[in-house]
């Protein structure tokens, strides 16, 4: 990847932008260290200068001014004059023992410059700063003494080297990670570009390859990846429903055209040549029930239904649908019966005339194929995961490597060929169990099959 694009990438950038707060967090707690530890070590200095003092206070007290002044030659011997300032002046104000000359007067403790404490040589030490304090002694003069800031000094350059490699380890890191995760994410991302690429060019069975990492973009994936599972479904769907209606309407309008054909040519009166027009009329009429039916499929599918949905008994719609059709199935030499267990509500969110369709047309397609003497029996029940209809007969049932395809449009067994028909039926019973997010199975019953439709349980939420 050029490093134009690395820049460019999120993973890069969200890498850098977590390095700046990052550096800017180190740089906060560097100058909080870094006065906290000076105002420290200015605080031991102090104390230190106070217990110096005390202790010099103490020899002239105890041992006299004499004494005073060859403790302060002595120490002045082995100190360093750089580090520690001693100057003991008589009452005078003149030079009596110290590693310094002359120093201005001044009251309690202060820094002064290296400058200003000449040594006895007359020479001034390097660009330091001490710690000072002038006090009395009582009737013999005065004395002064200061530590230089070197410990300060030294502390803080530590301080500085470790701000100065803290963040440059921070950038080296920050950048390393950048280019790491923006390598990995954009390698994802491309593999995401091919596969869109591919499906544009025509290869709908193109997949989005998944890491093992299972991060954010495995999960975008893996959603992509359904979305074109469901789109390669649907397309799947839609050349299978053109070849299904080219299959299935080929043969209705080739007889409207030979009949039409035979009323043009016959010699005949309208009235002897009614039964064909009225044959055309059917043929035409049969047509227009396969389309209106695939309409039905569409707008279903297209889920505009769902603003239509509120808060309908499924007990009572198999109430009323079995009230219809009873006398039907009696004509046919069925019995029809329902059957409700439970004493939960069967409530459920949606559309009573849809759902009233789902159900006539599973009792429909149970009296058309299923001989005399068959008993059809409609289950509404109430379980935890919500609603469920069932619709079962004793019938010939269905074979199972048959049973998903049933429910695709125009599709009809071969021993249904004969029988009335388009094969939209069951087409449109999964088409409004899906826009109710309802589950749809079919297994058997020995003999005969059951049709089962789960729904989703109504919650207060969905309840208008």
């Amino acid at each position: 990847m050029k490093l134009a694009e690395l820049t460019r990438s999120t993973a890069f950038r969200l890498a850098a932008t977590f390095a700046c707060l990052f550096a800017a967090s180190v740089l906060v707690l560097f100058v909080f260290l870094y006065i906290q530890a000076g105002r420290d070590l200015e605080a031991r200095l102090g104390t230190r200068l106070n217990n110096a003092r005390a202790e010099f206070k103490r020899v002239h007290e105890h041992d006299g001014f004499n004494e005073l002044a060859g403790l302060v030659a002595d120490d002045v011997a082995v100190a360093d004059a750089a580090e520690n300032v001693y100057l003991l002046t008589g009452i005078d104000g003149d030079y009596v023992a110290g590693n310094r000359k002359s120093a201005p007067q001044f009251a309690g403790m202060q820094w002064l410059d290296a400058v200003k404490l000449q040594e006895l040589n007359g020479k001034v030490p390097g660009a330091q700063r001490y710690l000072c304090l002038w006090f009395a002694l009582a009737g013999d003069g005065s004395m002064l003494i200061g530590f230089s800031d070197s410990e300060i000094r030294q502390t803080r350059e530590v301080l500085l080297r470790t701000l100065l490699y803290g963040l440059l380890g921070t950038v080296l890191l920050a950048i390393g990670a950048g280019v790491f995760l923006g390598q990995r994410a954009q390698v994802q991302i491309d593999r995401v570009g091919r596969t869109l690429t591919a499906i544009k060019r025509g290869d709908l069975k193109a997949r989005v390859p998944l890491a093992a990492s299972g991060g954010d973009i495995d999960t975008v994936s893996r959603q992509i990846n359904a979305t074109l599972d469901q789109l390669q479904g649907l397309f799947q769907s839609l050349n299978q429903s053109s070849a299904d209606i080219a299959h299935d309407l080929k043969t209705p309008i080739g007889r409207l055209r030979q009949r039409l054909e035979a009323l043009r040519d016959s010699p005949g009166t309208i009235a002897e040549n009614r039964p064909v027009v009225d044959t055309a009329i059917d043929e035409v009429d049969k047509i227009v029930a396969t389309f209106e039916a695939l309409l039905s499929i569409s707008q279903l599918e297209a889920g505009a239904r769902k603003l239509r949905f509120k808060t309908v008994s499924l007990q009572t719609v198999a109430e009323n649908v079995l009230e219809a059709y009873e006398a039907v199935a009696e004509d046919a030499g069925m019995t029809l019966t329902l059957k409700a267990a439970g004493s939960r509500p069967s409530l459920l969110h949606g559309d009573s005339d849809l759902l009233s369709q789902l159900l006539v047309n599973l009792v429909e397609n149970a009296i058309r194929h299923c001989p005399a003497g068959t008993h059809i029996v409609v289950d509404v029940s109430t379980i935890v995961d919500g609603p469920v209809l069932k619709v079962s007969d004793d019938g010939p049932g269905i074979p199972d490597d048959e049973r998903e395809n049933v429910f695709r449009r125009l599709y009809r067994l071969e021993k249904s060929r004969t029988t009335l028909g388009n094969g939209l039926g069951l087409a449109l019973v999964k088409a409004i169990a899906d826009v109710h997010g309802a589950r749809i199975s079919m297994s058997d019953n020995h003999p005969g099959v059951v049709v089962e439709v789960m729904f989703a349980p109504l919650t207060l939420s969905r309840d208008p």
